[in-house]
């Protein structure tokens, strides 16, 4: 009876012990937090690759030991982005390193910077665009432009049957090739980390894309300079029915450069002067 009086309360004072722990909650670890590696809603898809690319450095950091320093990545000092976009993606990425650095190492992230709103390359090429012809032309322009620079075809419009045999009525023909020269162009030379398009200077200070050869250079001016005397004798924007792009005045071989220059110049001044800019 004794031992039973003794066994009773000590076996109950276990239960309760037991139960305690098992009641109480496990410590929390890094990783079961939630919403924190999630980017902001405002982001676009490069900043958003940003974000998720520094959470992944500062990850790799972490796990081969290394102090937390956004700099010393790779990834963030040269990103593998068009170079319009190279800021918009360096702070995401520093916001998504230090973010995951305050749950690795427990440091404090730095006050994110807002980042640069993207450039706004539709608005700036499709000035003047008003149709629904030119509008539908300009989109087309812009796939065929993708396709171009995905499969690393030469840069040209007119190589493609959308730009030469239109599937639309006749007399929305001249505006859909207006709108898909545009469309390409544009695209073009945003796929190829050309910043010119976002110009709001002077026209006369335009210089062409640097990487561009003489016969590219030379087109580019040429191409201003009919895109001027189109305006001025109130003919429609299309760089095809200028004698200078048909046939420049240049050795054949040179043609393809100087015609991808052309453009680039033309268009440009284009979106200016038809643009009501």
């Amino acid at each position: 009876m004794i031992l039973n009086r003794i066994a009773v309360p000590l076996f109950a004072l276990m239960l309760g012990t037991g139960g305690a722990a098992m009641a109480a909650p496990a410590p929390q670890t890094y990783g079961q937090e939630r919403g924190w590696d999630v980017p902001p809603h405002e982001y676009n898809e490069i900043q958003q690759r940003g974000f998720h690319d520094g959470i992944e450095g500062a990850r790799r950091d972490f796990g081969n030991h290394r102090n937390p320093d956004v700099d010393n990545r790779d990834e963030y000092r040269h990103p593998d982005v068009p170079p319009p976009w190279r800021d918009a993606y360096r702070d995401a990425f520093r916001r998504g390193y230090e973010v995951a650095a305050s749950h690795l190492w427990g440091a404090q992230p730095a006050v994110p910077v807002q980042p640069p709103p993207p450039p706004d390359w539709d608005g700036w090429a499709m000035r003047g665009l008003s149709s629904d012809a030119q509008r539908r032309g300009y989109h087309e322009g812009e796939e065929e432009a993708q396709k171009d620079f995905q499969f690393h075809r030469r840069p040209d419009p007119d190589d493609h049957e959308e730009y030469r045999e239109p599937y639309i009525a006749p007399e929305f023909v001249d505006d859909y090739r207006e709108g898909f020269m545009r469309g390409y162009t544009a695209t073009m030379s945003r796929l190829s980390g050309d910043a010119a398009w976002q110009d709001r200077g002077d026209p006369s200070q335009w210089a062409p894309p640097p990487n561009f050869s003489e016969v590219q250079q030379r087109g580019f001016h040429d191409g201003m300079d009919g895109a001027r005397h189109d305006w001025d004798n109130h003919r429609r924007p299309n760089p095809a029915n200028r004698d200078e792009y048909r046939q420049p005045r240049i050795p054949p071989q040179f043609w393809p450069e100087y015609r991808e220059g052309f453009r680039r110049g033309y268009e440009m001044m284009a979106a200016r002067l038809w643009g009501g800019m």
